[in-house]
């Protein structure tokens, strides 16, 4: 029978050849380990983690440059000519915007409608406030801007004007006009009596009463019919006995003639010739007696622009003054009607609290 031959399978070894080692998994090329550096070699520096470089910040924006805007206010409850207020605030609308500013002018026919505009103007921060009417209109648009910071412009288009005339010297409207186109401003104070604020003056007694007496006329030209004016206002006065209390010096008197001023002119006479807007003062003006025949020289004295403040009719300044028993007497503030409750009336100064349009450079 033949032998087999040897097919060579697997359990069988070539003769001559060596043998196969089956590799680890280790030892596949890349998963090798690799040998530690050379003493003699230099270490490499490890390798940083890869980060993207830190991202710098633009820097704070440069704020867009935003166009005045300037917010004219009329109210047509002022004065006897309310479509002349509405003309010159177009005027001025005209003027400004030429200037390449921005204008909206706002009318109010009632006196809602006035303050409802000064609110609404004040919310969107405008440059300026201006306002085209009276000593009320003012003190009203004056006590909403300095709460806001802002700046008033004012255009005289009440009856008497006393706030314009006491800054500015005169009750011209070309002149407000140019004076709100300047570029000049100043600081002025204001007033808090009880709370409530004014800008030229609070009063009682007799000017109350020539005031009504007056009605709607014009202020008399002529000395006679001014004295006669003012002799029918005094009867109609009575004194009451009232203490007053300034700074921290306390007195009692029966006046007919009771002022408190920051600015000088009332009904267009000037109450009070010393009167600084920025100095945190007022100027209390009274008599001690309510004697006749001195308030009729000091009423007289004033049509003429002459001031003799003697033992009669005094004049003094002070930070703070308070005054006694204000109930069942009519008080003028800054030419409207207020009324006052409580046994005192307390008046302090804010001191340069409201920043206005001014005619010349703030002196320094």
């Amino acid at each position: 029978m033949p032998e087999k031959k040897d097919s060579g399978g697997p359990d069988k070894k070539k003769s001559g050849s060596r043998p196969r080692v089956p590799r680890k998994k280790s030892d596949r090329p890349s998963e090798r380990k690799t040998s530690p550096p050379s003493t003699t070699s230099r270490p490499r520096s490890p390798q940083r983690p890869k980060s993207r470089p830190p991202r710098r910040s633009p820097g704070p924006r440069t704020p867009r440059q935003r166009r005045r805007a300037y917010h004219l206010i009329v109210n047509q409850l002022a004065g006897n000519t309310p479509e002349n207020s509405l003309r010159e605030a177009k005027r001025l609308e005209r003027r400004l915007r030429r200037a390449g500013w921005d204008a909206i002018v706002h009318t109010a026919e009632t006196w809602n409608d006035f303050i409802k505009a000064v609110v609404d103007a004040l919310r969107s921060r405008p440059y300026a406030v201006v306002v085209f009417g009276g000593d009320g209109s003012v003190r009203y648009a004056a006590s909403r801007v300095a709460r806001a910071k802002g700046l008033l412009g004012i255009v005289p288009c009440g009856r008497f004007n006393n706030i314009f005339r006491s800054l500015y010297g005169n009750t011209d409207t070309e002149a407000a006009l140019d004076i709100i186109r300047s570029e000049h401003q100043i600081r002025i104070d204001a007033g808090l009596a009880n709370g409530k604020f004014f800008l030229g003056s609070l009063i009682t007694g007799l000017i109350p009463m020539l005031l009504k007496r007056l009605g709607d006329k014009k202020l008399p030209r002529l000395t006679l019919s001014w004295s006669k004016l003012a002799a029918r206002a005094i009867d109609d006065t009575m004194p009451r006995t009232t203490v007053l209390k300034i700074d921290t010096f306390t007195f009692k008197v029966q006046p007919l003639i009771l002022n408190v001023q920051l600015l000088p002119y009332f009904m267009s006479l000037r109450f009070a010739p010393a009167a600084v807007p920025d100095d945190g003062r007022v100027i209390l003006i009274y008599d001690r007696e309510g004697t006749r025949e001195s308030v009729m020289h000091f009423v007289r004295d004033l049509r003429k622009d002459r001031h003799q403040y003697t033992d009669g009719v005094q004049m003094v300044r002070a930070k703070r003054v308070s005054i006694s028993n204000p109930g069942g007497q009519e008080w003028f503030m800054d030419g409207d009607l207020v009324e006052f409750t409580g046994e005192e009336i307390t008046i302090e100064v804010l001191n340069r609290i409201l920043r206005i349009f001014s005619n010349a450079p703030e002196k320094k």
